[in-house]
């Protein structure tokens, strides 16, 4: 490793540790704007609508997602069918996978197959590639660290967030609970 790459790491690590992990998506307190992801499934499937532009003030849920396991993503995705199939007209939720411009086919295929595997109707699996001004706009981290960056808004507010969610049982009640005073 050159001395550069290992200032940089080091820089990395000390920040991380400093800050209590690393920084992904809008703070909570930000607004969220427009942004046109490619949806595969849900309400939108087949166009590239803008989730923000056409939900409006109703509470949704962004999980962008760079390198997290398949079976994390479907956990999370069964959390928020339940909480969405619940109450349709009032939470929408978008998967946005952060992918090389070169794999979308295979993107496609596996999105499909995770919302097959998940029963997921109302949850809107989507993908933007990694130069999408989105990705910079919604400061997504793209690093090895980031796995996941989920977070809940209402009124274009973000409400909640988290970086690397696991699904596990104290993960999803969490963001269960933020869903749930996202819809109240």
């Amino acid at each position: 490793m050159n001395t550069m790459k290992v200032a940089i790491f080091a820089i990395v690590a000390a920040t991380t540790a400093l800050f209590g992990g690393p920084k992904s998506g809008p703070e909570v307190g930000a607004m969220v704007f427009a942004f046109e992801p490619t949806h595969v499934t849900g309400p939108d499937a087949g166009t590239d609508t803008c989730p923000v532009c056409k939900y409006g003030n109703t509470p949704a849920v962004q999980v962008w997602v760079h390198g997290d396991s398949a079976s994390n993503v479907a956990k999370i995705v069964k959390v928020l069918e339940a909480k969405t199939a619940a109450n349709p007209a009032g939470l929408k939720a978008f998967v946005v996978e952060v992918i090389d411009k070169s794999a979308t086919k295979t993107t496609e295929k596996q999105l499909k197959g995770l919302a097959k595997s998940a029963a997921a109707k109302h949850v809107a699996l989507t993908y933007v590639a990694k130069d999408n001004s989105a990705v910079s706009d919604y400061e997504i981290n793209l690093g090895t660290q980031v796995k996941n960056t989920v977070f809940v808004y209402r009124n274009r507010k973000v409400i909640a967030k988290w970086v690397n969610l696991t699904a596990d049982a104290k993960g999803t009640a969490a963001l269960d609970a933020a869903v749930t005073k996202a819809t109240k």
